[in-house]
């Protein structure tokens, strides 16, 4: 009984807990050369897994990167381009706002300055002898953008919220031109370069050197990975931060093989390095508790937008087609990206996708690990109709349980489709399956996208042992009668919390928050059998009672 006890507790940290309060973000900034392929380009963004990306010498290839990716994009001119992985909610002439899963809005700039002339050139060539005259020519040069678009920063960007700013700025910093720097022969001279200056004056910190502060012993030369006798290597691809909280704790660059970058990659095209950098950035309001027990991981799924024209990572059941461009000859606008998944004309459409999650299996058969599904669904006269299922499978193949969103023909916009479960100890892969029943016409109108299955990361196993101990104490202070119940129950608990009612499947069915120490709740909408009543208070105690409802 007390494994049996235990194991409650354990699943029940997939649900309650405490937050840690950050999430991570990965900000790229990447000039990809105007004569590289978009082709090219996506296969550095996509290798690097970056959440938002600063392209620089863009030209179209942001659009492309974007749809192959089921990102957002925003174009400030031919030139730059904010790509996002999260949607960009509001946008001014130089930055965007995007907004993330768990409602926190950050701030994102991007740059690509005027690259003549270019004064390390000038020194090179004597043509600039002094940090003076180096200093009036980059004013000259670039000063005007740069102000433009640091007064935006500080007119746009609400007090303490995250920024980035990124860029070919095609200018040095004056954190890597420092004595330091002259004495060791790594740059000529000593300048401070007024671009940066002007970044670092209104708050902004120079994200590779938060990680590298020795800008001898680690330059980070972005310009450029091609090697020449007269050529002078530097650091002009910068990317800058601040808010209260964000911290910059990794940063890497991408380049050819063979060369001095952090990651080397086949086909390495552009003239720059592009940089990467790991921030910590606070949750939704600004660190405290939300009341969030985890964070979702990546997608798991493969195409999970209809992006790609060969979408072969989903298997096709029925239908004489798979995807269709959204917004034109009728069809509805995508929710994600341009393209929907839609499955012909033929009476029933039918695709799949196994995910396997070997790698949680410990988790898993511990009772710990739960996925998220989200998918959006919507039709287009409302008979035609989708739908979307979940199946958890062992190695044997065997379904252990499944979710059915049922048969949805929303015609006025699309409906979102959620389901957050344990999976059933055993289970190895997870099929999706996506549905389409035509009902009425010639076209099966039954339309899905935006498709995504997480894995919800448990952040209350770091109090678990302050729990077990707490929890013998707490055990006979939860009172929930009568049991079995019919209509009503009550809760009887000296402390203030949540209750929440989970089937044996591990879905919440009902949430309701304690306020007093006796407490009623309706069950009368929940269907016959087994539950599970748990309770958590404001220090993070788990109390639980099975249920049975006839």
């Amino acid at each position: 009984m007390k494994q049996i006890y235990f194991l409650c507790i354990l699943m029940f940290f997939t649900f309650l807990g405490i937050s840690n309060s950050q999430n991570n973000l990965k900000v790229m900034t990447f000039n990809k050369l105007y004569s590289t392929s978009s082709n090219s380009a996506l296969n550095v963004v996509r290798a690097s897994g970056a959440d938002v990306i600063g392209l620089q010498e863009s030209y179209g290839a942001a659009r492309s990167i974007a749809n192959s990716l089921g990102f957002y994009y925003h174009s400030v001119n031919s030139s730059v381009t904010i790509i996002s992985r999260y949607p960009i909610t509001s946008t001014n002439s130089s930055g965007v706002q995007i907004t993330l899963p768990d409602g926190l809005k950050i701030y994102v700039f991007n740059a690509h300055l005027t690259s003549y002339p270019y004064e390390p050139y000038e020194i090179r060539d004597r043509s600039i002898r002094s940090e003076s005259a180096a200093i009036n020519s980059a004013n000259r040069t670039r000063g005007n953008e740069m102000t433009k678009i640091v007064n935006t920063i500080q007119s746009w960007v609400p007090a303490g919220a995250p920024v980035f700013f990124t860029g070919d700025f095609n200018e040095p910093s004056h954190l890597d031109w420092t004595t330091r720097a002259a004495n060791a022969n790594v740059h000529a001279l000593k300048v401070a370069w007024p671009a940066s200056r002007k970044a670092i004056n209104i708050g902004l910190k120079d994200s590779w050197r938060e990680v590298y502060p020795n800008e001898v012993l680690n330059p980070g030369d972005t310009w450029t990975p091609r090697r020449s006798s007269n050529e002078v290597y530097d650091r002009i691809d910068i990317i800058y931060h601040k808010g209260n909280n964000v911290e910059a704790i990794n940063a890497v660059r991408y380049g050819p093989t063979n060369d001095e970058a952090e990651v080397k990659l086949n086909n390495y095209a552009s003239d720059h390095r592009a940089m990467m950098v790991t921030y910590i950035i606070p949750e939704e309001n600004g660190g405290g508790d939300n009341g969030s027990d985890s964070s979702y991981g990546e997608n798991l799924l493969k195409q999970y937008s209809a992006e790609e024209s060969n979408l072969n990572s989903w298997n096709q059941v029925s239908g004489n087609s798979i995807r269709v461009r959204g917004g034109r000859n009728g069809y509805p606008t995508a929710k994600q990206g341009n393209y929907i998944f839609w499955f012909g004309n033929s009476s029933i459409g039918e695709v799949y996708q196994d995910v396997n999650v070997e790698a949680y299996a410990n988790a898993i058969d511990n009772g710990l690990q739960s996925f998220y599904l989200e998918g959006f669904i919507r039709s287009y006269s409302g008979r035609d109709r989708a739908r979307i299922r979940l199946e958890y499978r062992n190695a044997n193949n065997t379904v252990l349980a499944s979710f059915d969103s049922n048969w949805k023909n929303r015609s006025s916009s699309w409906e979102e489709v959620t389901d957050e479960r344990i999976a059933p100890i055993g289970t190895r892969k997870i099929r999706v399956i996506l549905l389409s029943e035509r009902n009425s016409g010639t076209s099966n109108d039954g339309y899905l996208d935006a498709l995504s299955l997480r894995t919800k990361e448990n952040k209350l196993s770091r109090r678990s042992n302050v729990l077990k101990e707490e929890i013998k104490e707490a055990e006979n202070e939860f009172k929930v009668w009568p049991n079995p119940a019919t209509n009503i129950i009550s809760i009887n608990n000296r402390d203030r919390g949540e209750i929440f009612i989970v089937n044996v499947l591990g879905v919440i069915q009902k949430r309701v928050e304690l306020t007093k120490s006796n407490t009623e709740i309706s069950i009368s909408d929940l269907s016959k059998g087994l539950y599970i009543v748990r309770f958590v208070n404001d220090k993070g105690i788990v109390k639980t009672k099975s249920l049975i409802i006839r």
